[in-house]
């Protein structure tokens, strides 16, 4: 079992969160108990889970983590679709978030075939 912290998909969730956690400093004060504050919480849950997903001793476990992590990812294009139609960033800023956050899908995806693999066996 490797070092979550080596995963290729950690160092990016990462990357995405430290981006976030700057640009919501922007956001209007109103945002903040709502897509302020739900922005961060669906970012830092993707890096969360797929800490959390490494360190299971079962497929079905990571799986579950990795699910988690999936689905937060698809929340955090919501969040930052909304922050583009409200205006808070650009055009550009918003492809770039999409793009790295559907990397992040990607990479799941090909971790999800993975685990279909192992059905059961020790991860």
């Amino acid at each position: 079992m490797r070092d979550f912290k080596t995963l290729t998909l950690y160092k990016k969730a990462v990357e995405l969160e430290e981006i976030i956690d700057k640009l919501a400093e922007s956001f209007p004060q109103e945002e903040k108990y709502r897509l302020t504050d739900q922005l961060i919480r669906c970012t830092t849950s993707i890096g969360a889970n797929v800490a959390e997903s490494n360190g299971g001793q079962y497929a079905g476990r990571e799986r579950y983590h990795l699910g988690v992590a999936f689905s937060s990812a698809n929340e955090v294009r919501y969040w930052v679709e909304r922050a583009f139609r409200k205006t808070y960033i650009d055009q550009v800023t918003f492809e770039r978030l999409d793009e790295m956050t559907q990397e992040l899908r990607r990479i799941m995806g090909g971790m999800f075939k993975r685990l279909d693999g192992l059905k059961g066996e020790s991860a």
